[in-house]
């Protein structure tokens, strides 16, 4: 995916860089930067892009992300999420942090694996963010050698846990320049403000100023997956967190929300996407998944 690149104001002669984020919504377009970035989202909900995975994210995530690794946190439209902030604490560590800290590595080999496996995304499990968000937060809010300390644990907390996910597909590799950046950003936000209605690759082809098979062409060399593909991923991402919330108790009303023309097409298309998971056994397990945290 090509991506406008931002440039992290770091504070001065540091290897790291923490900052507290609290906004309306989420405002960085798609993008990448030369630093690593460790995110913990405390307050907001919507569709994450990370290489070329989309999924949910909602608060209690932790995503490591690698140098470089194209990315977006995208809200819901204003007035159909509940949650009424995002906020998020986000730390920048300079890719690198380690040989410019140690003269050997020696010792050091899960953090370097951790820091390799970034490259991919690590989506941590909530477990993990509930264990290192007091941590988090005393990164933020310390100075000094504490400060420092405070990294170095975390860093190595995160080295040792066993339960997390990878984002990106295998051999994934990021296509990284500015160009295309607008368009891009453009056709995201395009999905979400008409994600109830029929999308057809005619349109999209006109909003991109492209024929119908340039346009399939151009997505495919930047995401690495058809817009049909992006399109359905998005699709059910969306049906998840309708399905979650009470006003949305039916599934044919969630079916047509998401765009889908009828509820077979989305049962199928969802069974598709999460490994047999009927939209009805997706809400239990959930529902039982929440149950057993607020024992």
């Amino acid at each position: 995916m090509k991506a406008s690149y931002i440039k992290i104001a770091a504070e001065k002669q540091s290897q790291f860089y923490c900052s507290y984020l609290d906004l309306p919504q989420f405002d960085h377009p798609w993008h990448f930067h030369p630093e690593m970035e460790l995110t913990l989202i405390l307050e907001s909900s919507g569709i994450r892009y990370v290489g070329d995975n989309t999924s949910r994210f909602k608060a209690g995530d932790l995503i490591l992300l690698g140098p470089n690794v194209p990315h977006l946190w995208q809200n819901s439209k204003p007035g159909e999420d509940h949650t009424s902030r995002s906020r998020a604490l986000v730390l920048q560590i300079q890719p690198d942090f380690f040989s410019s800290v140690f003269k050997s590595l020696n010792g050091l080999e899960p953090i370097i694996e951790l820091f390799k496996n970034a490259d991919r995304g690590i989506s941590f499990s909530r477990n993990t963010s509930k264990a290192i968000t007091p941590l988090f937060k005393e990164i933020h809010e310390k100075t000094g050698l504490r400060k420092w300390a405070a990294v170095f644990t975390l860093m190595a907390q995160l080295a040792e846990v066993k339960d997390y996910k990878l984002l990106a597909s295998t051999g994934y590799v990021p296509q990284i320049t500015s160009q295309d950046f607008d368009l891009m950003n453009k056709i995201f936000k395009y999905v979400r403000d008409n994600i109830d209605s029929k999308i057809t690759l005619q349109e999209m082809a006109d909003l991109a100023y492209l024929t119908k098979h340039s346009f399939c062409r151009f997505f495919k060399q930047k995401t690495g997956k058809s817009f049909v593909t992006f399109l359905n991923e998005y699709r059910i991402n969306h049906a998840k967190r309708l399905l979650l919330e009470s006003k949305y108790p039916s599934i044919n009303v969630v079916a047509l929300k998401s765009g889908f023309p009828s509820v077979q097409h989305f049962n199928s298309k969802f069974k598709e996407l999460n490994n047999g998971l009927t939209p009805s056994k997706f809400v239990k397990n959930h529902h039982e998944v929440e149950t057993k945290t607020n024992l």
